[in-house]
């Protein structure tokens, strides 16, 4: 055995312990690979760093190659690319961690062997199999292992199998439903929570359905210690909303994120305002149809003082919702603001530098917005915060004349994108 195999063998068989990484980037920079070397420390680094803190925001908007590990991609072990694929975010804490499978019984040829190779924790996974096949799979050593599973289409007999193995996947912090439409989700809900697997779990995520929602909104009401939830294009209302609230499911929150749920508006924002919890840091709000009442229901929250991350990008809002969140006194330590593609235009930029939070500000997400010369004067004449690490604005819509101004104010801070996604 090499010395690279006897390292990689350390960190698969300790896949949570950080030491054989950081002893394998010093053996990396020792034979003449600093860039590796670089990017399994950052890795690490981000890992232990949340997402509104200086040094993620910084990988997510000027180091981007720590973030994606694109340049070290070589370095994954070799999969047919079809049937077993590496994820576009293939990498966490330095190796290859995130795996799409399509096919069980390829993965059965090919699994045992990845395992010696990467520390595996995350895994996309398709439904062309048969119950048995995924319960060779749930019995398999890799399900030890995983931390966060994405079901791609039924989730039903996979998890069936992973209950039937709970002592196996009692590791699994995070499940994700990216076809969570069906008549059976609050069936499969129930169960899932009702088992040893769901009472583990600390994340629910789901993505796409519309039937049974009013149930699955109740069967969430024992999912009590979770501290991480999700709904995208899930159709919510205002109605579904109170149901979830009127539930303990978002009692011990720390991240809620709610996109592509125009059928909210207002009213569904009210309803949530008045019910988040206390601990709450995460809190996304995109494409929900809120205005800019509803942002004042938020800025009122008194819960919200530990809030340190707001989304609410490509809403309708105003320049009065920018006054009313620069006014709140609840959102004071907030790092981390998002507000693309919501309509506010010089006058929200005015409210924003003025704001009670902007001196704590380590990321401020402008993009497509309407902002002229006189919005850039605002941001000209304001006072940079200390921990300011990415200022984003629309390349296309600020002039030449004014980049420059602003590259001079704002230096590296100052991030020109072109990108129009939250």
């Amino acid at each position: 055995m090499t010395d690279h195999d006897a390292f990689l063998a350390a960190i698969c068989e300790n896949p949570d312990d950080d030491t054989p990484r950081l002893v394998f980037a010093d053996w990396l920079e020792e034979r003449y690979q600093p860039e590796r070397a670089a990017f399994v420390r950052a890795q690490i680094e981000l890992a232990r760093t949340p997402v509104w803190e200086p040094f993620a925001v910084l990988c997510k908007w000027r180091q981007t190659d720590w973030l994606t590990g694109n340049p070290f991609r070589n370095t994954l072990p070799a999969v047919d690319g079809f049937h077993i694929e590496w994820h576009p975010e293939a990498f966490r804490r330095g190796f290859g961690w995130r795996l799409n499978v399509r096919s069980q019984l390829v993965w059965e040829q090919m699994g045992p062997q990845l395992l010696d190779r990467v520390p595996l924790g995350e895994m996309h996974l398709w439904g062309a199999a048969t119950l048995d096949d995924w319960r060779r799979f749930a019995a398999s050593s890799v399900v030890r292992q995983l931390r966060r599973v994405h079901f791609m289409s039924s989730p039903i007999e996979p998890l069936r199998a992973l209950r039937e193995n709970a002592e196996e996947a009692l590791g699994i912090t995070d499940l994700f439903f990216d076809r969570a439409s069906g008549a059976g989700m609050p069936e499969v809900m129930e169960d899932l929570l009702a088992s040893p697997l769901g009472q583990v779990l600390r994340g629910l995520h789901f993505r796409v359905g519309y039937e049974s929602l009013a149930l699955l909104m109740d069967m969430l009401g024992a999912a009590n210690k979770l501290a991480r939830l999700s709904f995208t294009t899930m159709g919510l209302t205002n109605d579904l909303i109170r149901r979830l609230t009127a539930t303990k499911a978002l009692q011990h929150l720390k991240e809620l994120h709610l996109r592509s749920e125009y059928s909210l508006g207002n009213e569904g924002v009210f309803a949530l305002a008045v019910d988040l919890p206390p601990g709450l840091q995460d809190l996304t709000c995109s494409y929900v149809g809120v205005k800019a009442d509803g942002v004042e229901a938020l800025a009122r929250a008194e819960q919200l003082t530990s809030l340190r991350r707001l989304n609410l990008s490509q809403n309708q809002l105003s320049p009065r919702a920018a006054k009313v969140l620069a006014a709140s006194r609840s959102l004071v330590g907030l790092r981390s603001l998002i507000l693309n593609k919501c309509r506010l235009g010089d006058k929200g930029v005015r409210h924003l530098i003025r704001s009670k939070f902007w001196r704590n500000l380590v990321e401020l997400d402008l993009r497509d917005n309407p902002i002229s010369r006189a919005g850039v004067a605002y941001l000209l004449d304001a006072a940079i915060p200390p921990d300011l690490t990415a200022l984003v604005l629309d390349y296309e819509q600020i002039g030449t004349a004014s980049q420059n101004e602003l590259r001079k104010k704002y230096r590296e801070r100052l991030v020109l994108s072109h990108v129009t996604e939250p």
